[in-house]
């Protein structure tokens, strides 16, 4: 998580690679200068990098490089909200990690697909894919990445409120990021079981480790994540009877999520912003947000888009239609 420093390392790499005449080294570089820039919310220039990446990973026949690096592209569009590119991009890397035999890279693919099909509401194909990546990980004994697969096994159980099963799988992969020393990812943690007890009612509690999430990712300037865990605070503070409090996290959350393009965010912001708005500022403000939440998440295939049609609904039925593509 020490982003400035990585960046530093990675360059200097770059440049040496391209001296020295090695593109194994230099696609491997800009990949890294991908990732680190998509870790920080610079999408457009992790985008760029990665497609250099991949341009000179293709001229080379580095097919192994190329499943990579098309793995890379794939996580940045999910992210954005582009699932049908994210997915073109996610089943190509796979394709040729079938030929090259890669498991840890397949494993990486399958995370990345299980997040597309979590973020749409397939749950179930989520969870294999998941539970396909564990046995991968473990295979290979990379134990931080057996810590996201387990933190994305919990989290699709967190969405279904199989409430044990996610907090015991997120501590575990919470011990392990600690160990491993993925501060980013140890902050994805603490959020996730953070958001685990505020659907329980516990309140301050999901309160702390939601403040110690967000230290975290501020301490390392990974954004990626910041965004969603202001969104918890808001929810956090408007179940504990602070509306103002939570209109302000949720604003954060969203002028955030537009600077970055994380659509998901953005649609859950307004979402926020609609129930404080309508605790301190009346129905008209709380529609204005609840239908902008609704046009993001139908444009995304969500499942809260159903959620938000029947808040709508139920404050004005002549607001429930879907919103025109």
């Amino acid at each position: 998580g020490r982003y400035p420093q990585a960046t530093r390392h990675q360059r200097q790499a770059l440049a040496l690679c391209r001296r020295s005449g090695d593109p194994t080294g230099e696609v491997r570089a800009l990949g890294n200068l991908g990732l680190i820039e998509a870790q920080q919310g610079r999408y457009p220039q992790a985008t760029r990098h990665h497609r250099q990446a991949l341009a000179l990973s293709r001229q080379t026949g580095d097919q192994a490089r190329e499943a990579h690096v098309l793995a890379n592209l794939g996580e940045l569009d999910a992210r954005k909200g582009r699932y049908p590119q994210a997915t073109r991009h996610l089943r190509q890397a796979l394709a040729l990690c079938s030929q090259t035999g890669d498991g840890a890279v397949k494993a990486y693919i399958l995370i990345c697909l299980g997040d597309v099909d979590q973020r749409q509401g397939r749950y179930s194909q989520a969870t294999r894919r998941y539970q396909q990546a564990l046995a991968l990980f473990r295979q290979t004994g990379a134990r931080a990445d057996e810590a996201c697969a387990l933190a994305s096994l919990g989290d699709v159980d967190r969405r279904q409120g199989r409430y044990s099963q996610a907090t015991r799988r997120l501590q575990q992969a919470l011990t392990l990021f600690r160990a491993t020393g993925a501060r980013a990812n140890e902050a994805y943690a603490l959020a996730s079981l953070g958001n685990i007890d505020l659907r329980q009612g516990r309140y301050p509690q999901a309160t702390r480790r939601l403040q110690q999430a967000l230290t975290l990712l501020r301490q390392t300037g990974d954004r990626t994540d910041e965004a969603r865990v202001l969104n918890d605070l808001g929810e956090a503070l408007l179940a504990s009877s602070q509306p103002d409090d939570a209109r302000t996290q949720h604003a954060s959350a969203l002028a955030l999520a537009s600077q970055i393009g994380d659509h998901d965010q953005q649609a859950r912001a307004h979402l926020g912003l609609g129930h404080a708005g309508l605790a301190v500022g009346g129905p008209a403000q709380a529609r204005r947000h609840w239908q902008q939440a609704l046009t993001l998440y139908t444009r995304l295939g969500a499942p809260e888009a159903d959620e938000v049609r029947a808040i709508l609904r139920h404050l004005d039925p002549a607001t429930s239609q879907p919103p025109s593509a």
